[in-house]
């Protein structure tokens, strides 16, 4: 089975949202200053309906979920659960309903991160960088195609020439479309001090 991609990064500092942040959504913050407001579902590139494999790293910690993710220009849902299949929390978001309900994650994990790091892997590249450019983050995006008919998409936030995190997306050759042909993504956030690998099977 193909599997994609899907981030939980359990922020325990996540800050506050500011009462001015013009979002009915809490602000994700790409640095200690920089707020983004997550995108509306249309900005999903192609859809998913399928189970992934992650793999997470936070400081000395290391996780292992399985998620089911549905996610298109109407929604994002997900459903994750352990090896054991036992079912750790889920997420829901359509742009105006955000809900999180999980007993197993920090308490003060807000969602908004999820949904934000979802997108930033997954989203149509031109509005991630209008919306980052606002408040001052560069999205920078480049491919690389290999001999073998596969390539490479790498993702870079910046702020002010320092890197805040990078993504690597792994592309198969001969994919009916890009979302099927999606094997893998490395995600480094250098900033935050975390990261991510998942792995695409047959």
């Amino acid at each position: 089975m193909k599997k994609i991609f899907l981030c939980l990064i359990p922020f325990l500092f996540i800050a506050c949202a500011s009462s001015r942040f013009e979002s009915q959504f809490s602000p994700v913050y790409v640095t200690n200053t920089s707020k983004f407001a997550i995108l509306p579902p249309a900005g999903m590139e192609g859809s998913i309906d399928k189970v992934q494999r992650m793999t997470m790293k936070f400081g000395e910690q290391s996780f292992d979920f399985d998620v089911y993710v549905i996610s298109d220009p109407q929604q994002l849902s997900m459903t994750i659960f352990n090896e054991f299949g036992t079912t750790m929390g889920s997420l829901f978001y359509d742009g105006v309903q955000l809900d999180f309900d999980s007993a197993v994650f920090p308490k003060n994990l807000k969602s908004e991160y999820i949904v934000a790091d979802f997108q930033f892997c997954l989203y149509k590249v031109h509005e991630l960088q209008q919306a980052l450019s606002k408040i001052g983050v560069d999205f920078e995006v480049s491919i690389a195609c290999k001999e073998d008919g596969t390539s490479e998409e790498t993702r870079t936030l910046s702020k002010k020439g320092k890197p805040i995190s990078k993504i690597t997306k792994t592309f198969a050759a001969n994919a009916p479309d890009a979302t099927e042909s999606l094997k893998s993504i490395q995600y480094d956030n250098f900033l935050r001090g975390y990261s991510y690998y998942l792995a695409g099977e047959e």
